[in-house]
């Protein structure tokens, strides 16, 4: 059968040719398949997203098993949650955060937090993820060091050593006194 085109309208294309387009469902597929993969992974890998095959769980990250079971334990609302573990990279995160501190100062810091300040789960201000952590905790660790900076000022140290070798009133004077100077006689 030949479709005849309305008045005045003439249908230059043939019986039998199709729109060689890809249709629009076709090219968003395609669009989708391409970037959602990860370029990490290998290819029988990618779209999953799952760990890499063939590579260990944690290479490279420096582990801190006190610090993360207590952001574990820090993070449930009640004693009967079940706990939930950050990753590894999560609590190397958390110690880059504390600008060098040792792990067991970090986990001091969680305590104050927690029993001191009252961030806790479930509050205005506490934590709802792991990712609430750096902020906190990297706030904490400036605000320490700038109250240790105000106590003991850059230099203190430096001048209380210059000031132990200053001279008494008696040195000072015994050494001056064979200079002598006359303010009549000084002329320039």
């Amino acid at each position: 059968m030949k479709k005849t085109a309305p008045e005045g309208v003439q249908d230059p294309a043939p019986e039998g040719v199709k729109n060689p387009a890809p249709k629009e469902s076709q090219i968003e597929e395609s669009h989708y398949k391409e970037t959602n993969t990860d370029l990490d992974c290998p290819t029988a890998n990618r779209t999953k997203r799952d760990s890499q095959s063939g590579v260990p769980k944690a290479v490279g990250c420096k582990e801190y098993p006190r610090l993360r079971e207590m952001l574990a334990r820090y993070i449930i609302s009640a004693p009967d949650d079940e706990l939930v573990y950050p990753s590894d990279r999560q609590v190397v995160d958390i110690m880059d955060s504390a600008g060098g501190a040792s792990e067991d100062d970090v986990v001091l810091c969680l305590a104050y937090l927690y029993n001191e300040r009252g961030l806790r789960p479930g509050t205005r201000n506490g934590p709802r993820m792991f990712s609430w952590f750096p902020t906190v905790v990297s706030d904490y660790f400036k605000r320490k060091r700038e109250r240790e900076e105000v106590a003991n000022p850059i230099g203190y140290h430096a001048w209380a050593d210059r000031n132990e070798t200053r001279l008494n009133r008696a040195q000072f004077e015994s050494m001056t006194d064979a200079i002598e100077i006359d303010g009549s006689e000084w002329k320039v």
